[in-house]
């Protein structure tokens, strides 16, 4: 399994990031189900025990898809093949107060913020990749945010931590298929109501059309 290329990427990745931590110190990685998250976990399972930390998984239940807690359950069964042990599933309420991207998206940093005070956590892993930072980039931009979008998303903001940003979502998909894992495809991510679907789906093709790739 370790010497499946593109997943040798993503351990690399996640090992450089994981450095600075000590033997006992517990980390959290943060696990949709899609390729992203699915292949970032694989790999903090191998190197979070080389390094012999105590790694949580964590899956958030938005409740706004049915059968969503069906999808939770799916990643925890996953995520205890893939030799993380315990996996917690934080069941939420969106309040639909700014759409239902920034909704969920506040709803899901909280639940992950507690869930790290509760188990003394150092970081909270979470698998956006180059393709996330770039979408990132342009929907600020979009809203008028100027030359502070420039910088994106950090790799270390507070406790959360960002390992894949040096790679493709790409890369990650390969590496799921090298390791045969069944990851899940939010159908949210193909549903054109959503801006950054359109940036992904509409703008981004474009801009690598006219401009080349990366």
């Amino acid at each position: 399994m370790s010497q499946s290329p593109n997943f040798l990427k993503v351990r690399s990745a996640v090992r450089e990031s994981l450095k600075s931590l000590e033997a006992g110190d517990c980390i959290l990685v943060a696990v949709s189900g899609g390729a992203d998250s699915l292949a970032l976990a694989a790999a903090t399972a191998i190197e979070g025990k080389a390094l012999a930390l105590k790694v949580i998984g964590a899956t958030v239940d938005h409740q706004l898809q049915k059968n969503s807690g069906d999808q939770a359950q799916k990643v925890a069964i996953q995520l205890s093949k893939l030799g993380i042990e315990s996996t917690e599933i934080l069941q939420v309420t969106v309040a639909l107060e700014n759409g239902v991207e920034a909704s969920a998206r506040t709803a899901r940093y909280r639940a992950l913020s507690e869930l790290a005070d509760r188990t003394n956590a150092k970081y909270v892993l979470l698998g956006h990749t180059r393709d996330d930072q770039a979408e990132t980039v342009l929907l600020g931009l979009a809203r008028g945010s100027g030359s502070r979008s420039l910088s994106g998303m950090a790799e270390i903001n507070g406790i959360y931590l960002r390992p894949l940003l040096t790679l493709t979502r790409e890369e990650t998909v390969a590496a799921c298929d090298e390791l045969h894992l069944q990851y899940w495809s939010d159908p949210h991510n193909e549903d054109l109501t959503f801006t950054r679907v359109r940036v992904r789906k509409n703008v981004l093709p474009v801009l690598e059309e006219e401009l080349g790739p990366g």
